[in-house]
Formats: C-alpha cells, sequence, structure tokens
C-alpha cells in the first residue's frame, strides 16, 4: 500500500500535469481525491515531518490552482462579453420585419 506521504506526492503530480494541460474535469476529480485523502490524515500525522513537505506543497499548488482558476473565468467572461456584444451587433443590422 502506498504511504501517505506518496499518495500527496503522487496527487502533487498529478494535479501539476492537470493544471499545465489546463484540464479542468481531471482538477475537479483530482480536488474530489485530495478530500478523501485529507480526510484520512489523523490527528499523529501532524507531527509527520515527512508529511509535512507534501502537504505544504500541496497547499502551494492550491494557491496556483485559485490564481489559474481565477484568470481563466476571466477569460471566460472577456469571451462572453465579446460574443454578446457581436450577437447585438448582428440584431442590430438584422432587416426589420
Amino acid at each position: 500500500m502506498q504511504s501517505k506521504k506518496q499518495a500527496f506526492a503522487a496527487l502533487v503530480g498529478k494535479l501539476r500535469a492537470a493544471m499545465a494541460e489546463g484540464d479542468w474535469t481531471t482538477i475537479t476529480t483530482l480536488d474530489e481525491e485530495c478530500s478523501a485523502l485529507v480526510a484520512a490524515l489523523r490527528d499523529e500525522d501532524a507531527f509527520d515531518a515527512d508529511l509535512r513537505q507534501p502537504i505544504e506543497q500541496l497547499s502551494r499548488l492550491y494557491e496556483e490552482l485559485q490564481r489559474s482558476g481565477r484568470a481563466e473565468r476571466e477569460r471566460l467572461a472577456a469571451e462572453l462579453t465579446k460574443l454578446n456584444q457581436s450577437k447585438q451587433v448582428n440584431q442590430a443590422y438584422k432587416p426589420q420585419g
């Protein structure tokens, strides 16, 4: 069975790869996997120095994911605004009746 340290390290690797590809569907699935992994932590794991590093890496990666998610949301909002404006312009030039 995989150690918790290995599980967190593997999760960080998968999340980084999905983020690099912009694969938000995979990121969503991995987020659920992360939640389950964090839920499986016990009180004694808080004192495990070997586990601290991969958890800190995961925390930093989640900060990156949040920034990337916000940037993607803003990009999509701008794209939708352009599409809406284009639709309005097209409707303005359509013949009435």
